[in-house]
């Protein structure tokens, strides 16, 4: 079996190592990968962009693989699943009206509203002016989430109780052309109080596998300081979510899918569903519709099954069951280095171009307790894997306890170098 996978990211080097230990499967081609990816046996990198319609089908059919998994949200929102099922190709991944559930934070709260799955309560605007007004007539003191309609990477998002900064956020997301954030529409949400969960299943349209749950951490520095990133890390809770609170999300899931049929777009690919959890009360925060990054490399190390069996099912939409495939005995933590200057909202240079230096047994990664998935990496003209983007790679370590998984995750950061390197200190810790 020859799988294709869409996307450069950690999260796709893990989905292709997860998909490389089935003896099911031959190849894996990632496209356009990273070359970072190549150090894990059977993958191969293609440096396809999705981004011109004929010259992508074109070079599908050429490859020719049994079905092909879309990892990032832009390509899911910009219809290439519909490309590759109008030409028969199998697919993991919505359909782009099915994606909107992520492609839009509007259109997903409305939904969530027409089908009664929770969620906190909200208001939309349209102009800087509008926005303000709004925020003036608030009791600030109970906070305010300010979202951009539009997909930010994970950073459109300001939580906050000072007027200022609220204010701020919805100047720079509608009109500051400085900003790297842009949308039309702005999303204020009731900021909710509890602790934050993220839920994952793989879904058929109308059956779906519960691959696992995680908690991330979004803020840049320690303690949950500094702006929003795409994630600098997380760990699988043990023990938590308590079974009452899987049933709740499981309702949400099968809501989910109920309300995506009868709005006519069946939900085909992964779900992630974004939760805030109180006194084993549920409300939903967000929806993904692909899998996150960095939780893909929390799951992936501990699941117990062959991928390869799911994903070629959810392809051909034949799942028979709902289930839960999620570890019970095994937890993850995953700890994310990235270049100096990130996440750089203000646009201001990455300090990228430097060389990595790493443990060379890396280069073989097996069943083991430490994991390597690569991101923004290239090569230079010495041939040397250097940094090129934000998130540069993650280091995943599996324990018998969130405890020894974490203390071994950081007993390894030591042995990763490059100029200008950062990571949180305080993943699973806080």
């Amino acid at each position: 079996m020859k799988v294709l996978i869409l996307g450069s990211g950690g999260r796709e080097h893990a989905l292709a190592w997860k998909l490389s230990r089935s003896s099911k499967v031959d190849s894996i081609i990632v496209c356009p990968g990273n070359p970072g990816m190549e150090i894990t046996p059977k993958v191969s990198t293609d440096n396809l962009s999705w981004k011109e319609k004929d010259n992508f089908i074109k070079r599908i059919e050429q490859l020719n693989p049994d079905y092909v998994v879309i990892g990032p949200e832009d390509p899911l929102a910009n219809g290439v699943a519909d490309w590759l099922r109008e030409k028969k190709i199998p697919v993991v991944g919505p359909s782009a009206a099915a994606a909107k559930l992520e492609s839009s934070k509007i259109f997903a709260k409305n939904f969530m509203q027409k089908y009664d799955i929770p969620t906190a309560s909200f208001k939309t605007v349209g102009s800087v002016e509008e926005g303000y007004t709004y925020l003036e007539s608030l009791p600030m003191e109970k906070g305010i989430v300010v979202k951009a309609d539009a997909l930010a990477g994970g950073k459109g998002v300001v939580v906050t109780d000072k007027l200022d900064l609220a204010k701020s956020a919805v100047y720079d997301f509608l009109d500051n052309k400085d900003c790297s954030i842009s949308t039309k529409e702005i999303l204020f949400e009731e900021m909710l109080r509890g602790k934050e969960l993220s839920a994952f299943a793989l879904c058929d349209g109308t059956n779906y596998v519960t691959l696992g749950y995680a908690c991330d951490y979004k803020r840049v520095f320690d303690n949950d300081l500094g702006p929003n990133t795409g994630g600098m890390g997380g760990y699988q809770p043990q023990g938590w979510p308590s079974e009452s609170v899987k049933r709740k999300i499981d309702e949400v899931f099968r809501k989910t899918l109920l309300g995506m049929e009868k709005e006519g777009n069946t939900f085909n690919g992964f779900l992630f569903v974004g939760l805030m959890i109180e006194n084993e009360e549920i409300n939903v925060i967000e929806y993904n519709v692909r899998m996150g990054d960095p939780e893909t490399q929390i799951l992936m190390p501990t699941l117990n099954i062959d991928l390869h069996d799911y994903l070629k099912k959810v392809a051909n939409h034949s799942l028979n069951e709902s289930i839960d495939i999620s570890s019970k005995q095994k937890s993850c933590v995953h700890i994310v280095l990235t270049s100096g200057g990130y996440p750089s909202i203000d646009k201001t240079p990455l300090n990228t171009n430097n060389p990595i230096s790493y443990p060379v047994e890396y280069n073989d990664p097996t069943d083991g307790s430490i994991h390597l998935f690569f991101a923004g990496v290239n090569r230079n003209n010495k041939n040397e894997l250097v940094n090129s983007g934000g998130r540069v790679m993650g280091v995943s370590a599996v324990g018998s306890t969130t405890e020894e998984a974490k203390e071994l995750a950081y007993s390894q950061i030591k042995n990763f170098n490059f100029k200008g390197m950062h990571y949180r200190q305080d993943i699973a810790r806080i």
